[in-house]
């Protein structure tokens, strides 16, 4: 079992939320982004307390391939109980995200930017994978689940997700018991009344186990559907996924995918050979055809009558 740890943002891949408040790295420097007016900040390296750490104590540990409580129990948009183990139940991979509903700015963008690169993989929702968005706080009803649930869905735009994309909400345990297990480190923000905690994206093998963490407001699509291929087990692969898992590899230090120098490398070798053997083949068979012919034509003038005047 692998244990990292992200906390404050300090790259660009990663994004902080407090509510209205978004913290994410740009050319290399955290910003603070008001919902009404941005303000920009000095970068504080974590762990250094004081007050400016605003966001102490949240981040995610990461703990690959650690199994979710299957057991957990959460209220769906009907109100009606629904186990964990329920949904995931080894047929396919899972996508995993804490939100909260009452957010109408940070977290409503966050879900809003998930729906739209869910939209540009190959993969559906309901079908190849499901997605489970579990708020934070305890207070949310099923009526804001079901509010999120149709503003999502009318967004994602596939009826499968229908079945395959569920919006829930629990008690105080439950929902801790479920961060807990995959390290996922939120607060209740007092000053502000709201919650700070990571943006982030948990995708799930089919058994629960952790298998990617993907960080930021907005995730790459690739990088989705890579992580989507890896949990998965590398089940039903299409050619161009092959292509991807190949090109491509999971960054644990960026939380996202980047381009696979050593493969491409190896691939280049291989790709030069195939080109230099296949010039060398085809030079080899033309002087030996030439050969043949020069051959063949000493043969006929020997072979030819000689005639004296």
């Amino acid at each position: 079992m692998t244990f990292a740890t992200h906390t404050l943002v300090s790259s660009p891949s990663t994004a902080v939320l407090a509510g209205g408040l978004a913290f994410a790295g740009a050319w290399g420097m955290p910003f603070v982004a008001d919902a009404q007016q941005p303000v920009t900040r000095p970068e504080i390296a974590p762990g250094t307390g004081g007050r400016e750490m605003a966001l102490q104590g949240v981040g995610v540990d990461e703990r690959f391939d650690s199994s979710i409580p299957l057991d957990a129990t959460f209220r769906d948009h009907e109100g009606n109980t629904v186990r964990i183990g329920d949904i995931v139940d080894g047929r396919r991979p899972v996508v995993l995200h804490f939100v909260y509903y009452s957010c109408a700015t940070v977290c409503d963008l966050a879900m809003n930017n998930v729906a739209t690169a869910l939209t540009q993989q190959p993969w559906t929702v309901g079908t190849d994978f499901d997605v489970i968005t579990v708020s934070m706080d305890p207070r949310d009803t099923p009526t804001d689940a079901r509010n999120a649930r149709g503003r999502l869905l009318g967004r994602y735009g596939r009826t499968e997700a229908e079945q395959g994309w569920h919006f829930l909400v629990g008690d105080e345990d439950q929902i801790q018991r479920l961060a807990d297990a995959v390290g996922y480190r939120y607060r209740w923000d007092e000053p502000t009344q709201q919650f700070a905690h990571p943006a982030v994206l948990m995708i799930l093998q089919d058994s629960g186990a952790v298998a990617r963490y993907l960080y930021g407001l907005e995730i790459p699509p690739d990088d989705v559907r890579l992580a989507l291929i890896e949990a998965s087990q590398n089940r039903a692969m299409s050619t161009t996924d092959r292509v991807l898992s190949f090109c491509f590899q999971y960054s644990q230090h960026d939380g996202r995918y980047v381009l696979a120098a050593w493969n491409l490398m190896r691939a280049g070798g291989v790709l030069t050979i195939v080109l230099l053997g296949g010039f060398l083949g085809t030079y080899w068979l033309r002087e030996r055809r030439k050969s043949a012919r020069g051959s063949t034509s000493s043969l006929a003038k020997e072979a030819s009558p000689v005639t004296h005047g």
